[in-house]
């Protein structure tokens, strides 16, 4: 989620976290919450295919569509991530008459809002059915997935969930970056205490490894071996806790451009459209 801490902060919250605990933990889930940029554009976003068009799904809220007509998937990007990453997946799944739309998240591009959490991300799918109708599928990649895991437990229905290169346990990264900011162990309590608030209940429910499971939905995991974001160990550990869910691991993908592989795309397509024969 959030970048590494420079000197400087750790300097400022350690000192402000024992001054003003409460101050410090708000503003430590402020600095989590928002991302500051977006990863190099890939060459395979950029490819020769169908282009596809802009769309704004209510005021402020931003996506990229390609189709018009046919089941419904929605692609939800990660950290940092675009609409754009979904252009190959989308192209194969229009080719078997499928419409996508890819949702451009808060804080990375032309979405109003700075701030980026599950909770808010999984508000975002919610909203998107209810204005572009049912979604046959969703496919999260990275933060994106792990929203999948706080729709879920917000109600959230698809026919078919894809979890790509996603942490099992999302709740347990804004406590990382907030112990890297050096934010002392009593201003952490203020700070679980806001996130637990922001969720709407303990944070955790809103895991992947928690709603998962007890989804019922039929869902698909891929992951890369050799991950330098998201390790293997965290595909390993939803695939434990989650034994109707599907696993597909690649080799030498890496975190980002596993959505450009065909062989990808092609293995989520055949998952997505089972039900659509």
């Amino acid at each position: 989620m959030a970048d590494p801490a420079p000197r400087y902060l750790k300097l400022l919250f350690g000192l402000g976290g024992r001054i003003a605990p409460r101050l410090a933990a708000h503003a430590a889930a402020e600095l989590v919450s928002r991302p500051r940029g977006r990863n190099p554009t890939q060459p395979w976003e950029l490819a020769p295919g169908p282009a596809p068009r802009e769309i704004e799904l209510r005021p402020g809220l931003f996506a990229r569509a390609w189709g018009e007509e046919g089941p419904l998937v929605l692609g939800l990007h990660g950290w940092r991530g675009r609409p754009t990453q979904f252009r190959l997946l989308a192209e194969a799944l229009l080719a078997r008459g499928l419409r996508t739309i890819a949702i451009d998240a808060p804080g990375h591009g032309r979405t109003t809002g700075a701030r980026a959490t599950p909770r808010i991300l999984g508000d975002l799918l919610i909203e998107a059915v209810r204005i572009a109708g049912p979604a046959h599928a969703v496919v999260g990649h990275s933060f994106g997935g792990a929203a999948i895991g706080a729709a879920l437990a917000m109600g959230f229905s698809p026919s078919r969930i894809v979890i790509v290169s996603s942490p099992t346990r999302v709740s347990r990264m804004p406590f990382a970056y907030a112990k890297e900011f050096g934010l002392p162990a009593r201003a952490l309590v203020h700070f679980g205490h806001l996130l637990d608030e922001h969720a709407g209940r303990p944070i955790a429910e809103l895991d992947l490894v928690s709603s998962g499971p007890r989804c019922g939905i039929p869902a698909l995991l891929v992951h890369d071996r050799g991950d330098a974001v998201i390790p293997y160990a965290e595909a390993e550990a939803l695939a434990a806790a989650w034994p109707a869910l599907r696993v597909m691991t690649t080799e030498d993908l890496g975190h980002r451009d596993i959505l450009g592989d065909a062989a990808v795309a092609q293995a989520i397509v055949e998952f997505i459209v089972e039900k659509t024969r």
